[in-house]
């Protein structure tokens, strides 16, 4: 999940759990407990994409290790405030909030590794997109209003409450949204005759309303959108990609079976002269409008040797080459089921 998301509620916990006894200050050590997880992007990086995809949400995201790590910093903040708070109620703030953290993540579908060290596995549920407006922007407006309201005010327990309710609802509806867009999916599938091996569904970013499904075939990915605001007599429309696994089988690489594994099954690669194009479409498709592989994923990986080493780079646009304004007019156009 995005990082102001994770502060916010954060925020609201650790206000709820320890605002009586310290004031705000309880605001802002829980949104730095609620966040302390993604520090590991100071080793894993967002520019090195081998790193980032063997380190974020990997240790630091463990249930096992954000328990390991709640002992020491509960009684951090325990000697910080000079023992007026006991240790017991330092634990859990931390421990909530590092558990939330992880559990929120894994509603997303980057994959949470929450069970290292004892097993590597990604765990995605797939039922809300790493950025929703739409569950963010409540829970950030009652959080900063209740933080002008005196410590312990009838308006800011009330306005802090709403916020961890409204979140919690809001993650009930996705489960409910997600049910709904899997029945029309697995319909047209039916209907088209369409016999799959894996399938998977997520939401597009920042909404809750449009979204998509991933599924292999033997040989072919599929991929189609659908809103739940779209007309009952509208077909879903699935795009199709050869999967190519023997590109990935027969590559030298040491990188093909990790992104295999990244992938969680959902791929396909492309020969480009020497190189390996890797696609992983659980993302999503970046831009609506297109079919071909490298205008509608515009973010893939990159196989390649070079001067007898094998290289591993991931291809994005850059920000200059995003065009937000008509991307998000994209987005709502088919959000509403245009």
């Amino acid at each position: 999940m995005d990082s102001i998301t994770h502060i916010v509620l954060g925020a609201a916990i650790g206000d709820r759990i320890l605002g009586k006894k310290i004031g705000r200050k309880a605001a802002w050590i829980g949104a730095l407990a609620k966040t302390f997880p993604d520090f590991d992007l100071l080793y894993s990086g967002l520019n090195d994409p081998r790193k980032y995809v063997l380190y974020h949400r990997s240790y630091t995201h463990s249930f096992f290790v954000e328990l390991l790590t709640a002992f020491p910093m509960a009684l951090l903040f325990y000697y910080l405030f000079k023992r007026k708070v006991s240790y017991k109620m330092w634990f859990i703030l931390w421990i909530t909030c590092l558990w939330c953290h992880s559990l929120l993540d894994m509603c997303t579908n980057y994959g949470t590794r929450l069970l290292l060290p004892f097993s590597k596995q990604l765990i995605s549920l797939n039922n809300i997109a790493i950025a929703d407006l739409i569950f963010t922007v409540p829970i950030l407006v009652l959080v900063v209003i209740a933080l002008f309201y005196k410590n312990e005010s009838k308006s800011r327990i009330i306005l802090m409450r709403s916020s961890l309710v409204y979140a919690i609802l809001y993650l009930g509806m996705t489960f409910v949204n997600k049910s709904i867009a899997n029945a029309h999916f697995k319909k047209s599938l039916e209907k088209e005759q369409i016999r799959y091996q894996d399938y998977m569904s997520n939401p597009t970013i920042l909404n809750n309303v449009l979204w998509y499904a991933v599924v292999n075939t033997d040989t072919m990915l599929k991929i189609g959108e659908y809103s739940l605001l779209q007309k009952e007599d509208k077909q879903i429309v699935w795009h199709s990609y050869p999967i190519q696994t023997h590109l990935m089988d027969s590559s030298k690489s040491p990188d093909a079976s990790m992104l295999k594994w990244f992938s969680q099954g959902f791929y396909f690669a492309q020969q480009n002269k020497d190189t390996v194009e890797v696609f992983i479409p659980k993302f999503g498709r970046g831009d609506l409008d297109k079919i071909a592989a490298k205008e509608t994923f515009i973010f893939y990986y990159k196989l390649y040797n070079k001067n007898g080493v094998w290289m591993m780079d991931a291809q994005q646009p850059s920000s200059k080459d995003m065009k937000f304004k008509e991307a998000f007019a994209q987005l709502i156009q088919k959000i509403m089921g245009n």
